[in-house]
């Protein structure tokens, strides 16, 4: 360190000396020394230590007319004021005598290097601010003249410039205030043809921006006179030579230095406006990337926020203290100047032109972030809905038109970021108050309001203010989503663009029905806000339906999305507004105008209400109507028909959620009966599993209480696929033409078919199950008896007709048969184990009739076996299959009986039936006559277990008969050993002879000959006549039983036990009763009594073998034997 110290001291001596030689050795060691040192914290110190003495000497040195000696001394002198170990140690004087001497050698010497460093000196050094201050002006006076040196050096005019940018960063506000002195040489030399120039000084305005804009007026003045006079004619001769890029840069640096000063001269503006009007046309992309940076500068100039002033706004607070807002007519107030309009729409114009065009994607970029500046600028002033429609709307509408599938998704993306924002501040700012917005866009001090920033809304990061919109901004944002919807080329995307487009949109559109919704929850909503809310939200749905209409395919998802649309507006708005009555709405819905109900069906019958065209109803009809058309285009033409219905499952299962379900359902009933063809069966499919699933989850059953309007709601939905599938082969032909998927019978149509009878008969279950005491299920059961008899009627009818049905129909006729059979099977069976349980009909200790419903399903099963074995045959696997449920149903239902007027009235139904299914039995498969065997069985064992018991006597003999004679002998022993075994348990077992019909005469005689059945039990020998006491107190009934011996007439009489043998105790549900024949037994008392009567006069009990049916013969007479008992035969005549 001592030899440092030690060399210090040879250079002070070597300066000091004067001569040229030994200056010139001492200031190079110096340097070298200074270079050493820099890494040395001690000799840093050292050197410090000797400046002061050193000063002086440098300083006077650098005046030395010896370039050499000048420029070492300036390079020493340098490296003192920068180092701040050294600089911090110069004291004031010394300070001005350093700058004194720099700006005196600057403005002075003629050396050009001398000039370079001194300036050098000045933009290198590190003096505080407070020791630079006093020399200011000395110093910037020296450096302007360094900018225009006389010398004309380049290099000079650099190192002035990196003075002058020193100088900014020290002494912004002086450097701000005295900027029309040094700012106009360097931005003059934006229009140099030397590169060199343009870009030192571009550099510099760059580094200095913050400081010169926004520009002082003085320097706007000075600018304005230099346009005037040589730049806006520097700008045209730069074009000519094809300069635009460096032309339309300068251009935009002026542009920024007018600042509002520019109103002020809006001729020279106009005239400034030239250049860019060439550029922005320009084919090279350069070009219009440099117009649209230089672009900025205008919209610094005259955006000045904030643009509005203080005025009563749409939401502002009446007289009253009420707060009014039905005027939505924007809350943008009173423009602060006319010209602010116009301001805006001059920026607009070329920006919104730039979108519109078929540009480079790097042009739409820089279009983009010119626009967000502008946005930017306009600060608080953006929510105005003047400026929205001035400057978002045109941007977003263009932006959305461009093609999604090119790069210019990133423009896409940045508007829809922007959009959400602006939508989404209306969520965040809960507490909102529209009534501060004026107040908050004036005070910097507002904290209970601070506006929602966009922090990504664009590509340079530009933050956007977003206050929480009101109702005035609600067409805005849904013309926007729709804007972006409705591209024109959304038919040719690929879809891995469309499905985050299309998410996108349901996104904002959820926001604006939140924000929506907070206006709904507010006090202070009148009904005309929410009138006008509902009908426009309701018009933007409306709106994208048509427009899925016309496009006619959904190869691009459009009828999937805008069902997506409604369901957002069920699950976003409360229910009570949507399904309130007292919000009415023109049903204004194309596609209904021209429905009619399903023709030739009998629609009127079931109450099927009418929704007509224009009609007011509510938005949840609206909604429902709009939601059912767009189904219908969809399950013909989409691929995505599963996820449709699945969501139309959804949406009617949050409908009926939301509703009262019977208001519900009759209009989902209108709607279905509105359409007509195969493929609304996967719309009742969608629409059927969501109240299946409601009725499943649903806990409280008392909202399906029904008034008479609403009652056969369920019946008309149950109804619904068997009035489809009896409609004409070419209803459903016209219905499936345009798509050839649906042939006359696919397997997709049979799988539908399998699917509609799954959940029909789930369906039915269910509300058998849980809805059993909302309306009485015996009418339920008989209005969908009704309609399946009215189909099967239809049915027939069709088939009657055999030359006009197309035998490619064959398979849809079997499968479209056996719906029906499946829907009276269902109801058939549900009601054996309801309606005619023993245990439910036994609890009210009186007979019960079948109803007229399960009449009619049993008449329906008749006439639909009928109709299989006569016109569609049993050959089919369908036809087999059905005969056989049919059969199985029957019995199982049969099975169910045990009261006696059931079971009579059950025999009297199918004993015709019975007959002409015994005709057709060796004509059928084994199966089904194993289930007709079953169903015979089931059919005696009933008759066998009634309660009370049924009398066999000949009259109920009579009845059955026909039965009796096909069934007795017949050749199958499946059917005649039940019947011997029925005959001898019943008829066998009486006392009594019977009348016996005509018709059994030969098979009785047959069996009865070959031992196989008993005509009657046969009897004990009659006691002695008992007294006449004993008579009087228990009167003996007999019969008469003769025969014929060799021509003889002999008479006998024989006891009658029926009293006794009859007397079975009642069913234990009759014991509580007072015992006395029913009308059944009093009429056959009767009957036996007129024959007794009528036996040729011949007294009671007499009868001629003139009258006797020799078939009935008495096991017990024996030819040439008397009559036994003469006295009782006395006593009786006595008594007579």
């Amino acid at each position: 360190m001592s030899n440092f110290s030690d060399q210090l001291e040879e250079i002070k001596t070597l300066i000091s000396s004067g001569t040229k030689a030994n200056k010139s050795f001492a200031y190079s060691t110096l340097l070298h020394l200074q270079e050493q040192s820099s890494d040395s914290h001690g000799s840093i110190q050292t050197l410090a230590q000797s400046f002061q003495s050193l000063l002086h000497w440098i300083v006077a040195d650098v005046h030395d007319e010896d370039e050499e000696i000048a420029t070492q001394a300036l390079k020493c002198l340098g490296f003192m004021i920068y180092h701040p170990s050294i600089h911090s140690t110069i004291s004031a004087d010394d300070v001005k005598s350093v700058l004194e001497s720099l700006v005196k050698l600057i403005t002075t010497t003629k050396m050009k290097s001398v000039c370079n460093l001194g300036v050098w000196c000045i933009s290198i050094q590190q003096l505080s601010e407070a020791l630079l201050a006093p020399h200011f002006h000395s110093l910037l006076r020296a450096v302007v003249h360094a900018i225009d040196n006389p010398i004309g050096s380049l290099s000079t005019t650099f190192e002035a410039i990196q003075a002058v940018v020193k100088l900014a960063s020290l002494l912004s506000e002086n450097m701000r205030d005295l900027s029309h002195i040094w700012a106009p040489p360097i931005y003059r030399r934006l229009l140099s043809f030397d590169k060199r120039e343009r870009d030192m000084s571009e550099r510099c305005l760059l580094k200095i921006r913050s400081t010169i804009i926004p520009p002082p007026i003085n320097l706007s003045k000075v600018l304005v006179r230099d346009l005037k006079t040589k730049l806006l004619t520097g700008m045209h001769d730069m074009l000519t030579n094809g300069m635009k890029v460096q032309t339309i840069q300068a251009w935009g640096w002026f542009i920024h230095l007018l600042g509002s000063h520019a109103l002020k001269n809006r001729h020279l503006i106009n005239d400034m406006l030239k250049i860019p009007e060439k550029t922005f046309s320009d084919h090279d992309s350069q070009v219009q990337i440099a117009t649209q940076v230089a672009w900025e500068g205008l919209i610094d100039a005259l955006i000045h926020p904030p643009m509005l002033l203080p005025c009563e706004t749409n939401a502002a607070k009446e007289d009253d203290g009420t707060q009014k807002m039905g005027s939505h007519k924007g809350n943008s107030g009173e423009i602060q100047k006319n010209g602010s309009l116009k301001s805006i729409r001059l920026i607009m114009t070329p920006l919104i032109g730039i979108m519109s065009s078929n540009c480079d994607l790097s042009v739409h970029l820089a279009c983009l972030n010119t626009w967000c500046y502008l946005l930017h600028k306009l600060d608080t002033s953006l929510n105005d809905s003047l400026m929205i429609n001035l400057v978002v709307k045109p941007i977003f509408e263009a932006v959305f038109q461009i093609d999604p599938d090119g790069k210019s998704f990133w423009a896409r993306d940045l508007c829809i970021n922007l959009l959400d924002d602006f939508i989404s501040a209306k969520s965040k700012h809960l507490d909102y108050d529209p009534r501060n917005q004026v107040s908050q866009q004036l005070s910097a001090k507002t904290s209970m309001n601070v506006p929602f920033i966009s922090g990504s809304s664009s590509w340079k990061q530009y933050p956007v203010k977003w206050l929480p919109w009101d109702l005035s901004l609600l067409d805005f944002h849904l013309k926007m989503i729709y804007s972006f919807i409705r591209q024109p080329s959304r038919r040719s995307v690929c879809h891995d663009n469309r499905v985050p487009a299309d998410d996108a949109s349901l996104r904002l559109f959820r926001a604006v029905l939140k924000g929506v919704e907070l206006e709904f929850k507010k006090s202070s909503i009148n009904y005309d806000d929410i009138m006008f809310c509902l009908n426009a939200i309701l018009k933007f749905i409306k709106d994208i339906c048509e427009e899925v209409s016309l496009d006619g395919s959904d190869r691009n998802g459009s009828h999937h999305i805008s069902l997506q649309f409604m369901e957002a507006v069920s699950e976003e708005i409360e229910p009570t507004i949507v399904g309130s009555p007292l919000y009415k709405v023109a049903l204004n819905i194309k596609n209904i105008e021209n429905l009619q109900m399903i023709p030739d069906v009998g629609y009127e019958k079931l109450g099927v209400c009418s929704i007509g065209y224009m009609e007011m109803v509510s938005p949840m009809v609206y909604l429902s109507v709009l939601y059912f058309s767009v189904v219908v285009q969809s399950t013909l033409s989409t691929s995505k028909t599963d996820y449709i219905l699945l969501g139309m499952q959804q949406y009617f299962k949050f409908m009926l959620a939301s509703f009262r379900p019977p208001e519900s359902l009759i209009i989902i009933n209108e709607l279905l009966y509105k359409h007509i063809g195969p493929s609304c069966l996967r719309m009742w499919i969608g629409i059927t599993e969501g109240l299946k699933n409601y009725i499943n989850d649903v806990k409280d059953f008392s909202s399906f209480k029904m008034d008479s309007e609403s009652k056969s709601c369920f019946s008309m939905l149950m109804s619904y696929p068997l009035l489809v599938c009896s409609c004409t082969q070419k209803d459903i032909m016209s219905a499936m033409i345009g798509n050839p998927s649906e042939a006359p019978f696919s397997p997709q149509m049979k799988v539908e078919l399998e699917q509609v009878v799954t959940l029909w008969k789930s369906l039915y279950g269910s509300i058998c199950t849980s809805l059993s005491g909302s309306f009485t299920m015996g009418s339920f059961s008989e209005d969908l008896v009704s309609i399946l008899d009215r189909c099967l009627d239809k049915y027939t009818s069709m088939l009657t007709c055999a030359n006009k049905l197309d035998l490619n129909f064959k398979d849809l006729d079997l499968h479209l048969i056996s719906l029906y059979a499946d829907a009276f099977i269902c109801i058939l069976e549900n009601s054996c184990s309801s309606e005619l349980s023993s245990e439910g009909n036994t609890k009210h200790g009186c007979d019960y009739k079948i109803s007229s419903g399960i009449k009619g399903c049993l008449t329906l099963a008749i006439r639909y076996v009928k109709l299989l074995q006569t016109k569609i045959g049993t050959d089919t696997p369908i036809g087999l299959r059905m005969i056989s449920r049919v059969y199985s149903a029957l019995a199982h239902f049969i099975r169910s009986l045990h009261l006696k007027q059931d079971i009579v009235s059950f025999f009297e139904m199918i004993s015709c039936p019975l007959l002409e299914w015994l005709r057709h039995m060796e004509m059928q498969d084994e199966s089904i006559t194993d289930q007709f065997e079953l169903v015979w069985t089931e059919m005696l064992n009933c008759l066998k277990r009634s309660q009370p018991p049924i009398i066999f006597d000949s009259a109920f003999l009579k009845l059955q008969a026909s039965i009796l004679e096909k069934t007795l002998d017949h050749s199958n022993l499946s059917i005649s050993e039940p019947a011997i075994n029925f005959w001898n348990s019943t008829y066998g077992e009486q006392m009594i002879n019977l009348d016996y019909p005509q018709a059994l005469l030969h098979v009785l005689d047959k069996l009865w000959r070959n031992g196989r059945i008993n005509l009657h039990r046969r009897s004990l020998p009659l006691q002695r006549c008992q007294s006449r006491s004993e008579a009087i107190t228990a009167p003996p009934r007999y019969t008469v039983n003769t025969t014929n011996n060799r021509g003889s007439k002999r008479v006998e009489l024989v006891e009658d036990t029926i009293g006794s043998e009859h007397k079975e105790m009642p069913h234990s549900s009759l014991k509580r009763k007072r015992l006395e024949l029913t009308e059944h037994q009093k009429e056959v008392r009767r009957a036996q009594r007129g024959r007794e009567r009528d036996c040729g006069r011949h007294g009671m009990g007499i009868q001629t073998y003139t009258r006797l049916d020799f078939s009935q013969g008495n096991e017990d007479s024996q030819d040439g034997e008397t009559i036994r008992n003469p006295e009782c035969i006395l006593q009786m005549l006595r008594n007579r």
